[in-house]
């Protein structure tokens, strides 16, 4: 008994948060009752540097809790079956059944041809921005902290993209 009391205290120290994906019809439900914006994280099953991120990018607890604070985190499988209504329009993967590796109709919309690939939408569902390719922790927080404060709409060239990430303070790291 005195174990297990043990356990049940000892335990919450150490975990993590972690993100708490959603689907995109989940999250632009959501956003109709409070606005926020969407990160949406498009993966494939088979893709390594998707799981890689995952495993260290995705899962460093104070990036986990702002990433859950402020966006509404989406997890998109590029390759799988989930029907997603954006716009009016229903997107899904038709060809699924031929073709284990057929693309999804909304990776298709977004111009998904990478993986991992992250989007972002604003507080009402508008396209922002995509981001292809593997980021580390720190890229990864550099892209969610100038997205969420609208900083974003100031960096209109390579110089100040340049000294925007060269000036950059990392808060999310612990």
């Amino acid at each position: 008994m005195k174990k297990l009391l043990f356990i049940l205290f000892i335990v919450p120290v150490f975990a993590t948060a972690q993100v708490n994906w959603m689907t995109m019809d989940e999250a632009l439900a959501a956003q109709k009752k409070e606005p926020r914006k969407i990160l949406l994280k498009s993966y494939t099953e088979w893709c390594p540097n998707c799981k890689w991120m995952d495993k260290y990018a995705f899962s460093k607890s104070e990036l986990a809790e702002f990433i859950n604070d402020n966006y509404y985190p989406v997890a998109f499988n590029a390759e799988g079956t989930e029907s997603i209504t954006y716009q009016g329009t229903t997107y899904s993967n038709p060809d699924k059944r031929r073709n284990d590796r057929s693309p999804h109709q909304f990776a298709e919309k977004l111009r998904i041809f990478e993986y991992p690939t992250l989007v972002f939408f604003d507080e009402n569902g508008q396209f922002i921005s995509t981001v292809p390719g593997k980021l580390d922790s720190k890229k990864l927080e550099i892209y969610v902290t100038m997205l969420v404060d609208d900083s974003y709409k100031s960096i209109n060239t390579g110089k100040k993209w340049s000294d925007y990430q060269k000036d950059f303070e990392y808060k999310l790291q612990g």
